[in-house]
């Protein structure tokens, strides 16, 4: 996914300089040389020769201003984390000795542009939108240090958090677990998944698909030029989002080709991926335009949206019910989705007061059977203001808890919506934590989990917490109906016993991009690729089969091959780069939750 600030391209930045300098210790340039360095500079805004020769050497090849440093481990990992500490350090001493916001945004920008970070406009973009949140919870948190904020950002063996604020637990029922009786039956509802919509307003047909900013196709990127590449009409395998049609496409196509779908469940992201131009009023127009059409289109069938990560503004930002002002507060978003969701009949009046005070809810659409959806963004780990209030933002894991227990009580199997993968290292390990002893406490109510946010088709087998023998639950990834980045877009219909709502099979739809643009004065051609059944050849799905297929593609490596290909949704360009065997074995690792 993409970083949203220039502190998180430069933690990257420093990432690749391992490869680069032998004559300096990785720890010499994180926390000696860097600092003071920076601290020189900062205070004079001087550029010394061995500020200009640091600049220089360690410039960031153009290639590598969209990579993950997450993914990053050993000695660059390091680095990363001693960099961050340092650049941090000398950020907070900056604004403790009482510098004003403009002069260091203004020397933010420069830095980002000296080092090659992103583009000049980029730069600035960033910078004016995340910065004076950054150092708003500067100011308003006398104890933050360097260390807390890059361990939650960079959360790592070498590099974690020190302040006991962060470690924190839910009051979780230890009383026994109440099982459910479940009649038999044959009896199957049909459910949609629907994700990451990702629509751009700005998207311009045979707009530049290269153009070297964290998203393309955009009107105003360059100069449309016809050497290069063009965005194509249904939409690009580039660094692109949907345009307006294609996001009208996949919703007309479902309406027309499925006729029996009771349930629509939407896990996030409609807004676009230019994350250094968003808008408060930009956002309300998109994110009211898609889900309009989503209401049109779906007319009274019940839709359970989830908020994801773009929805914000900046994105990624999720400020606490403590913050009122009108600047940095979520009542906007919130009572932007509070009134459409509930204006369009898919949530009642009674969800509005959690709405309104985080972002999620709980409804029960029939006897037997209860939803809640998260927004687990509160727990993302650049959402600056998780460095202010890190204890169960908006007290959601602990409302779960108590939510989950009336369900028990009350004899209701449930789903659970969320935009973020339980198992994925995008949500700080204390949130995640937490939320998979939950997971644990009540594995026999929950029947399923949907989520989106990694565009991928994939899944995650939640394991006890000392054994990876005992599955205890799984979560299904819906993908994404963009194609950001060199993905074909997708959807899946879910066959769910009526009884016990639980997965007996699901159905992946999508079409590639490739030959749709081939055809731009026709529809794309959406065709069922696979049932995840008759796929990896399952009899059935339950935790003990999913266990089983686990070992088997974890030996079976075309079985794993099979799986990485779905994955990447037979995107041409996705396919084309080679994958080992060890490259393949990240994919289990990815399958595979465990609290450790």
């Amino acid at each position: 996914m993409q970083l949203h600030i220039i502190f998180t391209y430069l933690l990257l930045f420093f990432a690749t300089s391992n490869a680069k300098v032998n004559v300096l210790k990785a720890s010499d340039v994180a926390e000696s040389a860097l600092e003071r360095e920076l601290q020189t500079w900062m205070e004079s805004n001087e550029e010394t020769d061995s500020f200009k020769q640091m600049i220089e050497l360690f410039k960031l090849p153009t290639s590598l201003q969209r990579k993950n440093y997450n993914y990053f481990t050993g000695e660059r990992h390091t680095v990363i984390c001693k960099t961050c500490i340092a650049t941090f350090k000398v950020f907070i001493q900056y604004r403790r000795d009482g510098k004003s916001a403009e002069d260091i945004l203004t020397r933010a920008s420069k830095l980002c542009k000296l080092l090659n970070l992103q583009k000049e406009n980029v730069c600035e973009g960033l910078i004016q939108l995340n910065g004076p949140i950054i150092l708003r919870i500067i100011d308003l948190k006398p104890n933050i240090t360097a260390v807390d904020i890059c361990g939650v950002m960079l959360e790592h063996n070498s590099c974690s958090v020190i302040s006991s604020e962060f470690e924190w637990t839910v009051n979780i029922d230890t009383s026994p677990a109440k099982t459910i009786r479940v009649d038999d039956t044959n009896k199957i509802l049909k459910l949609l998944q629907l994700t990451d919509i990702h629509y751009d307003p700005k998207y311009e047909v045979n707009g530049n698909a290269e153009c070297g900013e964290p998203a393309c196709c955009r009107i105003g990127q360059n100069v449309t030029n016809d050497k290069g590449k063009l965005a194509g009409y249904w939409g690009d395998y580039n660094h692109c989002d949907s345009p307006w049609h294609a996001v009208t496409d996949v919703l007309d196509h479902i309406n027309s080709t499925h006729k029996d779908i009771e349930y629509v469940y939407f896990t996030g992201d409609i807004i676009d991926h230019g994350v250094w131009e968003t808008a408060k009023d930009g956002n309300v127009e998109i994110l009211t335009a898609v889900y309009s059409k989503i209401h049109e289109t779906f007319n009274h069938t019940k839709v359970f949206p989830v908020i994801g990560n773009h929805e914000s503004h900046p994105p990624n930002v999720f400020a606490p019910g403590t913050i009122k002002d009108d600047r940095d507060s979520m009542e906007w978003l919130y009572r932007t989705l509070a009134d459409l969701w509930i204006g369009y009949g898919w949530l009642p009046e009674s969800t509005r007061a959690t709405v309104l005070k985080g972002g999620y809810y709980t409804v029960s659409p029939r006897q037997g059977f209860r939803i809640i959806s998260l927004n687990n963004n509160l727990c993302y780990v650049y959402n600056w203001w998780l460095f202010y209030q890190p204890q169960d933002p908006s007290d959601q894991l602990q409302w779960l808890a108590d939510t989950l227990l009336k369900a028990e009580n009350d004899a209701e199997f449930v789903h659970i919506l969320a935009h973020i993968p339980p198992g994925d290292a995008d949500c700080f390990s204390t949130c995640r934590r937490e939320y998979l002893k939950i997971i644990n406490r009540f594995k026999h109510i929950v029947t399923a989990q949907f989520n989106g946010h990694t565009h991928n088709d994939e899944l995650q087998v939640i394991y006890e917490a000392q054994s990876l023998a005992k599955p205890i639950n799984v979560a299904w990834n819906g993908g994404s109906t963009t194609t950001f980045a060199n993905l074909n877009p997708n959807y899946k219909i879910y066959s769910l016993n009526v009884n016990s709502m639980e997965v007996k099979d699901f159905d992946n739809w999508m079409y590639n991009l490739t030959q749709a643009n081939e055809t731009p004065d026709q529809r794309p051609k959406w065709y069922k690729s696979y049932s995840f059944k008759e796929e990896y050849k399952i009899p059935e799905i339950t935790l003990q089969s999913l266990h089983n297929w686990l070992q088997r593609i974890s030996i079976d490596e075309n079985m794993l091959n099979l799986y990485h290909r779905n994955f990447m949704k037979y995107a041409d360009p996705a396919l084309e780069i080679p994958c080992s065997s060890n490259c393949l074995k990240d994919y289990i690792n990815r399958i595979i939750v465990n609290r450790y």
